[in-house]
């Protein structure tokens, strides 16, 4: 039992950059549409700036989740290139894992 946790914990700290951009794929399918009482991170927004060219990226990546995709496209017309990144950093990252595990066997 103990070796199983083990190796399942050793698994989710080698591959942790896929496991946090699935959790973020996940909060942002749980995220409701609604844009009011939006809170914003965004560092040039707080610094008092107007316009952001990343602002919007969320909730348009928020929106196209939930099926809406002219209106991500309309909030953010690159949301739907961040969401194909993001997923393919993901499949990028288990792969790599894979890969390396396979060639370490091969050797010993």
């Amino acid at each position: 039992m103990t070796k199983g946790v083990f190796k399942a914990g050793n698994f989710v700290l080698q591959n942790l950059e896929a496991f946090i951009w699935i959790a973020a794929l996940l909060f942002f399918v749980v995220s409701p549409t609604d844009s009011a009482g939006h809170f914003t991170i965004c560092p040039l927004k707080l610094a008092g700036f107007e316009y952001c060219p990343g602002c919007g990226l969320g909730r348009a990546m928020i929106l196209q989740l939930h099926g809406k995709i002219t209106e991500s496209f309309s909030m953010h017309p690159l949301a739907i290139f961040a969401f194909v990144v993001l997923v393919g950093r993901i499949i990028i990252v288990f792969r790599n894992h894979f890969s390396f595990l396979k060639r370490i066997n091969s050797t010993v």
